[in-house]
């Protein structure tokens, strides 16, 4: 089981476009990481109303958000959601996936004008400024969710996460 995000990373000293967008990663794999951390079945089938995803919907939705982002800044993986059976199975190569997109933005020159990716809802080519304020955004969106919801449901998140911090105070 991953823990790489139960603490936010040591701040990197170089400072580039590509380690900046890395902290953002590890500050969402953080929130996530908490958000995430110690849900029961009942919370993942949770859904505050209708016409809202429930908890594992979404967790299924920030892995495609996951994927989409690592391979448009040039990581490889391979598409696993069809075979998720469960919610920690699917957690687990979200985590993975935010760990490695994050050092590899920290370790590699990317150059950001050829980082495009396709979104098939437009049926079209998008550059990396449309990765910052779309997936990228949408995934700490519904972490948000994820986080309230499971408030909702009656398991607030861990007490002591101090997301500014990146860390949890025992």
């Amino acid at each position: 089981m991953s823990t790489y995000f139960k603490q936010i990373p040591k701040i990197t000293t170089k400072i580039t476009v590509t380690t900046s967008i890395a902290r953002f990663i590890d500050g969402l794999g953080f929130r996530y990481f908490w958000a995430t951390e110690n849900l029961t079945e009942k919370e993942h089938a949770f859904s505050p109303g209708k016409g809202s995803m429930s908890i594992m919907e979404l967790n299924l939705h920030i892995y495609d958000l996951a994927f989409i982002t690592y391979t448009t800044f040039g990581g490889n993986p391979t598409y696993k959601k069809e075979a998720f059976t469960t919610f920690e199975a699917t957690r687990e190569e979200i985590l993975t996936l935010f760990q490695k997109l994050s050092v590899h933005l920290k370790t590699n020159a990317i150059d950001l004008t050829t980082c495009n990716f396709y979104a098939k809802k437009y049926n079209q080519e998008f550059s990396f400024w449309y990765m910052l304020n779309g997936p990228i955004a949408d995934a700490l969106t519904h972490v948000g969710q994820i986080t309230s919801w499971r408030r909702l449901a009656g398991n607030p998140q861990t007490e002591g996460v101090n997301v500014f911090l990146g860390e949890k105070k025992v």
